[in-house]
């Protein structure tokens, strides 16, 4: 668990759960108790938490009918029935809440939900699980177990300044630590572990903002057959920093003047967001333009105010200068015109604010207004208690319009949504229901699986090997999906593959330009109702590798090298390794050698980043050769093989971004290198691999390309 503490004045933003929270939808189970309709719940579930942890799973959604009446009838613990206090559910909305768990037992517990919907019982089978971990064994501590950093040191990517670092141990022999994790939370990637417990800071995310972090780690022991534990609390890091930037959110305010009509009037700011460390924080003001002693601040928040009795006229303008000091500048940093005050003869009231009920499609776009009618100015608007489940997926502007971008992922089912309306004359709070119906053209998958013999097959990125030999045609891949209705198959070549084609009804590719040795990488978008309000698409990756023998450099022998799977998935912040490879056509293997040597190619999938060679201006791999050179503390040269060189950093291979292993030959990605601007990667790498069969480093060696890094976070 990560908490981020007072990120912004007088706030404290806690990231809840002290452990790693991972969650999946899943479709329960139906035991029909009355009806053989096809009434279905889903829950989103939590599947890890620690001890004294509490929280809230949010409402299920549904295909059918709006449920009510929710019960827990049945518990199970790891299989065996259960009875406690631990878990319970509300009746209206069917979120349920896990509370005293200090003395729960470990394992994995399993809840059967009941429900009414349509005027009949329904009852869902082990429709949630929340696995209960231990915490650690004893005697495992972090050293130090705080660490203070600078700002400006982390977010430099070229900074030279070495940022501190803090090892997990254990207390005598009496216990092992197989694997070393940090409790994942939006914040946990801008930390690191290594595979020996050492934590670190990752280098060069401009997106970290100055605070208080206190990480807990998910460790692997050997002390009870290997299993995963929580340490709550493990570390906290302290980013400083001098105040940097104030945004006050809107920047300008309009108070009204005093008359007989309007009678006393003040005002008062929302409170500021503060780019800084909030140790100590003061706020002052140095001046107001034009001169004024009625514009006050609140030394501690922040928020600016004016009482009654100000004498202000309409027409007259105020800009205010704030001075913010903290822990670290004693003096402060002045943030000139911080704040504009405009004096108005009137404000008009918040009158007739209200919402129409909304109906919307399931992943559709959609907006909603406050109805005709709506009055009132300097009015400020924000969600009151929005379900979970709609957090993060619609937004509400400055004007009151809630919107939801195409692709969303809000779950079926009828939410209601209050919007609070806030303005110096009052304040009026509009509820309205909406509801997501299914789109008969949603789908979630589209698959080709592979012909490696890999299982299951969802897992293993959509590729097929053209065996030895053999020619393209060989391979003509085809889909299967969950798609209702029909679908429109479309294809991008991406890397190789020139000519390829897809049946736009079957979706089966009929693969060419694939050269010999080289992989072939596409994007196959499946789109249905195309062309209609409700259309949507799915994008699916496909490789396609033709395996044909290369003849070596040094000798008349014509060598294969295969790996599978030949796409390797990686966690661009975790790193790991790939399978070792088949090699064939070798007489004596212990004087093969493989290293990556040229033809980097980035494409970027689903992220940010840009295409292109470290050649290329401002693309992701030229930001990751800089970094690269920026660790050794050279000069980047976007021609050379080192930063994916075995051979390269022979000394020193956790420099490079990855490697072929000498020895074994699995190519390794080592973790937290693949990030440019704190963003990592999220797309495809291709680069050519060079072999020799004279046990010297294969610089010269015969060209292959034999596998694909494919990185994405959710690896």
């Amino acid at each position: 668990m990560l908490k981020l503490i007072n990120t912004k004045p007088n706030v404290k933003r806690y990231i809840s759960w002290a452990f790693a929270l991972l969650f999946i939808v899943a479709a329960c189970k139906k035991e029909e108790v009355i009806d053989n309709g096809p009434f279905t719940i889903y829950y989103n579930g939590m599947t890890d938490i620690g001890p004294s942890m509490s929280g809230i799973i949010s409402s299920p959604s549904y295909n059918g009918g709006n449920p009510s009446a929710f019960e827990i009838t049945g518990i199970t613990l790891d299989g065996v029935a259960y009875t406690g206090t631990s878990f319970e559910v509300n009746p209206d909305n069917g979120s349920i809440s896990i509370k005293d768990t200090k003395d729960l037992s470990i394992g994995l517990y399993k809840l059967t939900i009941s429900c009414m919907s349509g005027g009949k019982m329904y009852q869902f089978k082990d429709a949630v699980e929340v696995n209960m971990m231990r915490p650690v064994p004893e005697g495992i501590t972090v050293e130090p177990n705080k660490l203070t950093v600078n700002y400006a040191d982390v977010i430099d990517a070229a900074s030279t300044v070495e940022l501190p670092t803090a090892q997990v141990t254990t207390n005598g022999d009496h216990v092992s630590i197989r694997k070393y994790e940090i409790a994942k939370t939006d914040y946990s990637k801008y930390f690191a572990v290594s595979s020996t417990g050492l934590i670190s800071i990752v280098r060069g995310d401009a997106t970290l903002l100055p605070g208080k972090y206190v990480l807990s780690l998910k460790l692997t022991t050997g002390a009870s057959a290997g299993d995963e534990g929580i340490f709550q609390n493990a570390i906290e890091i302290n980013v400083i920093s001098k105040p940097l930037a104030l945004t006050y959110a809107p920047a300008t305010g309009k108070i009204e003047e005093e008359s007989v009509q309007s009678g006393k009037t003040s005002y008062t700011s929302t409170v500021p967001a503060l780019k800084g460390s909030l140790d100590n924080v003061a706020y002052a003001i140095t001046n107001v333009t034009p001169t004024t002693d009625k514009i006050k601040i609140d030394a501690k928040t922040g928020v600016i105010t004016v009482a009654e009795n100000h004498s202000f006229t309409a027409g007259q303008q105020y800009k205010v200068n704030v001075n913010v000091k903290n822990e670290y500048d004693q003096a402060g940093v002045v943030f000139t015109n911080a704040f504009t005050l405009d004096v108005v003869e009137f404000i008009e009231p918040i009158q007739q604010f209200t919402y129409a009920n909304k109906n919307a499609i399931q992943a559709v776009a959609f907006d909603l207004s406050p109805a005709a009618g709506f009055k009132g100015d300097e009015v400020r608007f924000e969600f009151v208690d929005l379900p979970a489940a709609l957090q993060g997926k619609i937004t509400l502007n400055a004007q009151g319009k809630i919107s939801a971008v195409k692709g969303n992922s809000i779950a079926l089912g009828t939410y209601t949504v209050k919007v609070k309306a806030t303005n110096p004359k009052n304040e009026s709070t509009a509820s309205f229901a909406l509801t997501i119906a299914e789109n008969p053209n949603y789908f979630t998958y589209v698959r080709y699986g592979n012909n490696l013999g890999l299982a299951p097959a969802q897992n293993y990125a959509n590729q097929f090997r053209v065996a030895s030999g053999a020619a393209l045609s060989t391979v003509q891949p085809s889909p299967t999906t969950d798609a209702k209705v029909s679908v429109t198959y479309e294809i991008r070549n991406v890397h190789q593959g020139s000519g390829t084609t897809i049946d736009a009804a079957t979706g089966e590719i009929i693969p060419k330009g694939i050269s010999a040795a080289q992989i072939g990488v596409f994007m196959v978008t499946a789109t249905a109702g195309k062309g209609t309000p409700e259309e949507f698409s799915v994008q699916t990756p496909i490789f396609i590798h033709n395996s044909q023998p290369v003849k070596s450099a040094t000798s008349t022998e014509m060598v294969t090298v295969e790996y599978s799977p030949f796409v390797y998935q990686a966690n661009p912040t975790k790193g790991g390794r790939s399978t070792v490879p088949v090699i064939a056509g070798v007489t004596d293997k212990s004087k093969f050698t493989l290293d990556y040597r040229r033809t980097f190619n980035y494409y970027n999938f689903f992220g940010p980043h840009l295409d292109g060679q470290p050649s290329v201006a401002n693309s992701f791999l030229r930001g990751l050769w800089d970094n690269y050179a920026a660790g050794r503390g050279i000069s980047p040269n976007y021609g050379s093989r080192d930063p994916l060189s075995y051979y390269g950093n022979v000394n020193s291979v956790t420099q490079a971004m990855a490697y072929v292993d000498a020895a074994t030959f699995e190519v390794v990605v080592n973790p937290n290198k693949w990030i440019v601007d704190g963003e990592p990667a999220n797309g495809v790498m291709s680069g050519q691999i060079t072999f020799g069969t004279d046990g010297k480093d294969p610089q010269s060696g015969g060209q292959l390309f034999p596998i694909i890094l494919w990185f994405d976070s959710k690896f």
